[in-house]
């Protein structure tokens, strides 16, 4: 059955350094789309952090902060929404509260953080330069104090983004939050933590898409690199990894491709996709 749909995740496996795409991938997924092929970002990003080269492609439907939101791009609408409930929220921030560490919240597309944060990202919070550009190139609303948000606004997140954590407080976390319940707890790199609603993943969003455009999990390809892209890989049907992904992702995939920076996505899609 021929692939009708192509679900790519961003930072890792489709783009270099974060925001470049390289020539041999742009040229591959446009003559994917060059065939009827849906072209989906799906990423761990909120939908106003998708970098200018894919909105350049003839793009239509993202599924964006790891599934908990997946939206039609022209109208800026969600045709899926999978939320973490307030009170959930409000307890994880009543945790993240006890640690000094840099929270973002995604909410319809956009994020929200505390007032005194992008200015101490780099300094305070340690940012390293590599995580810079997540920062500088948002824009942020921003409050004085995230649980009181939360309280006030009964904002239901699509997803709480923790970008830069030490190993030591990251495990410490994750284990908390775990009990909790209600939560899915993933890492798009090794240093971050990103939490989902439990019915958040990529691969719940990807069979989402699919039912919604009518299309059978034999005519999906999925491609990633990393733990928040396991379920996506275990729900296509034609499941690929990069040879330089996370040892979980590789055991989740069905087929390897050459590394992300080595236009593994183009030698994908040339092999399963394109006649």
């Amino acid at each position: 059955m021929k692939i009708k749909l192509l679900a790519f995740d961003l930072d890792g496996t489709t783009l270099m350094n974060h925001c470049e795409l390289s020539p041999g991938n742009r040229q591959a997924l446009l003559a994917a789309a060059d065939l009827g092929v849906f072209l989906v970002p799906a990423t761990g990003r909120m939908l106003s952090f998708l970098p200018q080269v894919i909105l350049d492609l003839p793009v239509r439907y993202a599924i964006t902060c790891n599934g908990g939101g997946v939206y039609e791009l022209e109208s800026r609408q969600a045709v899926i929404q999978n939320l973490i409930d307030n009170e959930t929220a409000q307890r994880v921030q009543q945790v993240l509260d006890e640690y000094d560490i840099y929270i973002e919240y995604y909410s319809g597309g956009n994020a929200t953080t505390r007032r005194d944060m992008p200015s101490m990202a780099k300094t305070h919070f340690g940012l390293p330069e590599s995580k810079w550009s997540f920062v500088d190139g948002k824009t942020y609303a921003l409050v004085d104090d995230l649980g009181i948000m939360l309280q006030e606004t009964g904002l239901c997140p699509e997803k709480i983004n923790l970008p830069f954590l030490s190993p030591e407080v990251r495990r410490e976390l994750w284990d908390r939050l775990e009990k909790i319940g209600g939560l899915q707890l993933t890492s798009s790199i090794a240093d971050n933590m990103e939490i989902n609603s439990r019915d958040a993943h990529k691969g719940g969003a990807l069979l989402g898409l699919a039912r919604y455009l009518g299309l059978a999990r034999e005519e999906l390809m999925a491609i990633g690199d990393n733990g928040n892209d396991i379920t996506m890989l275990e729900a296509a049907g034609c499941s690929v990894a990069v040879a330089d992904g996370a040892p979980q992702a590789l055991a989740a995939a069905a087929y390897i491709t050459a590394a992300h920076d080595q236009d593994g996505l183009a030698q994908a899609i040339h092999q399963f996709v394109l006649p």
